[in-house]
């Protein structure tokens, strides 16, 4: 899935020049080593590439040649992708355990981080004592609140600036979809076939919407203020939202259109071609947005990933355990590229596109492709 940036990323990743990923791909630079790499991600200005280690290790490096800006060690795994903001990253981590302590002492405790985009020092740090599920956490930024949320239906509001605390909502249901946030909500899909909002200012439920089957893919559009909502059953679903209008004129508000897949539906993406999106069943789809009317689709060869990157008329779709990134033309649906991984490697998190290579993270290292000559 688009992953959990929200809108604000997809909007920067779509309005990007991007060069014709039709041409033959080459590999710029690889970083491969005995650590393996958990995770990599770019900044919203693409000068900053962020690469966490099996080691807690944070390291930043410049995209357009790998190097290393700075290392920062976090004493325990990161447990969350990382949010940049400004000049600062946010990240969550979870302290290595003496083995001397005893092992309920520090169940659940979480160490949440803002460093230095530029130095990678600490600006703060703060300790909290959670039933977050470590291993499943979600970040979001709403003005000068960082926004902590888990699979467990639980999430903490702390300060950005000096991470103090501010709210703890505890939702007490487990979440089938990642929670999804946009300006000053926040929408988590429950297995009690529910979508509950959260307003991030105070942490309140402002609305529960009832479906018909269990939601497993949540996004949003800005423009017409309407949430797409696919669930177990393979129904994609336009549901109007209004968040002016009086509880009466809620309870009458109702579903737009409904667009069925052949399987359980696993991603939704706003593309500037309409909605990309993807099921259990290695099928993906191209519908519009307006009338959820099909235009294209397409199956794979195995089981597609959420670890997908959408840039202008391209979508970069990887397949579960296969070493290959298949390149989608978004007008037509055709497969116009390749990006063939060696045998025995596999794409592990989402593509990105940092200065003008994309970033591939892979079991055995990061890898830098591009179509247009290297630097």
């Amino acid at each position: 899935m688009i992953s959990s940036q929200g809108i604000k990323k997809i909007q920067k990743q779509t309005a990007l020049k991007i060069f014709d990923l039709s041409n033959p791909l080459k590999i710029c630079w690889k970083l491969e080593n005995e650590e393996s790499i958990d995770y990599s991600d770019a900044s919203d200005n693409q000068d900053d590439l962020f690469v966490f280690s099996s080691g807690g290790k944070i390291n930043s490096l410049t995209p357009e040649s790998g190097e290393k800006r700075w290392e920062t060690n976090l004493g325990g795994d990161v447990v969350s992708t990382p949010y940049i903001d400004g000049e600062n990253v946010y990240i969550v981590s979870k302290p290595n355990q003496n083995r001397d302590e005893v092992a309920n002492e520090n169940e659940g405790n979480i160490i949440i981080r803002s460093l230095s985009i530029s130095s990678g020092i600490t600006v703060w740090q703060t300790s909290l004592k959670t039933k977050l599920n470590p291993e499943q956490v979600t970040l979001y930024i709403f003005e000068s609140t960082l926004l902590i949320a888990d699979s467990n239906g639980n999430c903490h509001s702390i300060n950005k600036n000096d991470g103090n605390f501010n709210w703890l909502k505890i939702l007490d249901v487990k979440l089938s979809a990642p929670p999804y946030f946009y300006a000053d909500k926040a929408i988590f899909g429950t297995f009690g076939k529910q979508l509950i909002i959260l307003t991030l200012g105070e942490g309140k439920i402002y609305e529960k919407i009832d479906l018909r089957a269990i939601p497993t893919a949540i996004s949003y559009n800005i423009k017409n203020e309407t949430l797409i909502v696919g669930d177990q059953k393979g129904v994609v679903s336009l549901i109007k939202i209004d968040f002016e209008i009086s509880k009466k004129e809620k309870e009458k508000k109702n579903i737009n259109w409904k667009f069925r897949l052949g399987a359980e539906v696993s991603n939704i993406s706003f593309t500037p071609r309409g909605l990309l999106i993807t099921s259990l069943d290695n099928f993906v789809y191209l519908i519009s947005t307006e009338k959820g009317k099909l235009i294209w689709k397409k199956r794979l060869a195995g089981r597609i990933s959420e670890k997908l990157l959408i840039l202008d008329n391209y979508a970069l779709l990887t397949t579960i355990a296969d070493p290959t990134i298949s390149v989608i033309e978004l007008s037509t649906g055709r497969l116009i590229n390749k990006i063939i991984l060696e045998n025995e490697n596999f794409v592990t998190a989402s593509p990105i596109k940092a200065q003008n290579n994309i970033i591939v993270t892979t079991s055995k290292g990061l890898y830098a492709f591009s179509a247009d000559e290297c630097l």
